[in-house]
C-alpha cells in the first residue's frame, strides 16, 4: 500500500469475499440530535490540480445542536484507492443558539506524492461534529466532491487568412496531468470539439469532433465559412477537467 495515515475498515462480502477498504478517522457513533445541515466542499465546484502546485480549496459545514456546536474535529477526506487528504483546523462560528458555520481548508500537493494518478474522482468528506451537551454526529461519507486531473488544449493550423469555402486541418494536442512524474502528458481516447465563433458573434458553434490519438493529438478538417475564430474544447470526464485551447483568428483574403 502507497501510503495510509489513519486506519482502514474494511467489509467482506459471501463467499466472494469482496472487500470495500475505506479510509476512516474515527470509529465513534453518532448519537443525540446533532446533524448537519448543508456541507460544501470547493464551493461546489470540481478541484482542478495541476502536476505540480499544490491546491488548496475550502471545506463550509453548517452543523446544529439543541446545545450549540462544540467543534468539527477530526474531519478528513478519503477517495479511490486509499486517497488520504488531512483538513486543517475548523473554525466554528455560531449563526445562533443551536447552530454554526465552520470552515477549513484542504491543501493536496502531488509533488510532496500526496496523490496519485489513480486517485482521481469522487471523493468523501470524513468527520464528527461535537455538541455542546456531549452529543456527536458521525459520518465517512459526510459529503462528496469530485478531484479531478486538470487538462489543457492547445491547437494548431488555422492560416492568418484564408478564401471563403478553403478547407483547412486544424491539429490539436489534449494533454492532463500526471500525478507520477508532475508533468502534463497527452492521452488516447479524449473526445475534443472543434468550434467556430463568426467575427462580430459571442457565440461558439462545434463544426467537428475527434477523438485523441496515443498521443493526444486530434485533427478535424473543416471549410473556412468566414472570418472569425477557431478553438477546440473538451468537456472532460469523471477523472479528467474540462480544457478549452486559445483562440486561433482566420480573415478572408
Amino acid at each position: 500500500m502507497r501510503k495510509t495515515s489513519w486506519a482502514l475498515c474494511a467489509a467482506a462480502a459471501g463467499a466472494a469475499v469482496a472487500v470495500l477498504a475505506v479510509p476512516t478517522i474515527t470509529t465513534d457513533r453518532s448519537h443525540g440530535d446533532t446533524a448537519i445541515t448543508s456541507i460544501s466542499v470547493n464551493d461546489g465546484r470540481p478541484v482542478l490540480l495541476g502536476p505540480q502546485k499544490a491546491t488548496t480549496f475550502p471545506l463550509v459545514v453548517e452543523a446544529r445542536d439543541d446545545s450549540g456546536i462544540r467543534a468539527v474535529d477530526p474531519v478528513g477526506v478519503w477517495g479511490p484507492n486509499y486517497g488520504v487528504l488531512r483538513v486543517g483546523p475548523m473554525r466554528c462560528t455560531p449563526s445562533s443558539a443551536t447552530a454554526s458555520v465552520c470552515r477549513g481548508t484542504v491543501t493536496v500537493d502531488p509533488v510532496k506524492k500526496q496523490i496519485f494518478n489513480d486517485e482521481a474522482g469522487t471523493w468523501f468528506v470524513d468527520l464528527q461534529v461535537k455538541a455542546n451537551d456531549g452529543d456527536r454526529y458521525v459520518a465517512k461519507t459526510a459529503g462528496g466532491f469530485s478531484l479531478k486531473r486538470a487538462a489543457k488544449l492547445s491547437g494548431s493550423g488555422v492560416p492568418a487568412k484564408a478564401a471563403k469555402g478553403q478547407r483547412i486541418t486544424v491539429q490539436g494536442w489534449l494533454a492532463r496531468s500526471f500525478w507520477t512524474d508532475n508533468r502534463f502528458h497527452g492521452y488516447a481516447d479524449g473526445v475534443a470539439y472543434l468550434q467556430f465563433r463568426p467575427a462580430g458573434s459571442h457565440r461558439w458553434k462545434t463544426v467537428a469532433k475527434a477523438v485523441s490519438s496515443a498521443s493526444g493529438t486530434v485533427r478535424a478538417t473543416v471549410p473556412v465559412t468566414g472570418p472569425g475564430d477557431f478553438q477546440w474544447y473538451s468537456a472532460g470526464d469523471k477523472w479528467t477537467g474540462d480544457a478549452v485551447s486559445q483562440e486561433m483568428p482566420v480573415a478572408l483574403r
